[in-house]
């Protein structure tokens, strides 16, 4: 079951995975898997080809979505704490991040994880840009923690 809260400026979306946290994490950690974890179909391929190690880790995605077409992306490792959260901040090529975070939060629950994935936008102040959040919603959250799910079964 998938429990969802949201803000004006976030989505949380947590559900218990049948894993421990040491295998989530580490497939949470291989951006070459962010594709076939991420339900918006936004996410394209990992250009990086290395797990993340840290926190200051950059890795770089090839993203499409229909308001900017096909684009790519530097995410910049802002929560890294192994087996427990990792987290990053989206930004063009190149650039300073955004102002928008993906953060994954695992807690132990016998012998699987509940996963938390919280989407937050409230960094952003410019205006025009404001306009394009969130970029998904609770219910793609939800699918992509499915995705893991399915991915770790």
């Amino acid at each position: 079951m998938t429990s969802v809260e949201t803000t004006d400026h976030s989505i949380q979306v947590s559900r218990t995975i049948d894993a421990p946290p040491e295998r989530t994490f580490a497939l949470i950690a291989d951006p070459d898997r962010h594709p076939d974890l991420d339900a918006s179909g936004m996410v394209r391929d990992s250009r990086t080809h290395l797990a993340i190690e840290e926190l200051g880790d950059v890795f770089t995605m090839d993203m499409h979505n229909e308001a900017l077409g096909d684009y790519t992306v530097d995410n910049h490792v802002v929560v890294y704490e192994s087996d427990v959260a990792l987290g990053w901040a989206p930004g063009p090529v190149g650039e300073p991040p955004a102002g928008h975070t993906w953060t994954y939060r695992l807690a132990p629950d016998g012998d699987s994880t509940v996963v938390t994935l919280t989407y937050d936008w409230s960094a952003i102040t410019d205006e025009e840009l404001l306009q394009y959040f969130p970029v998904v919603d609770a219910d793609a959250l939800a699918a992509s923690l499915d995705l893991l799910a399915e991915a770790l079964a």
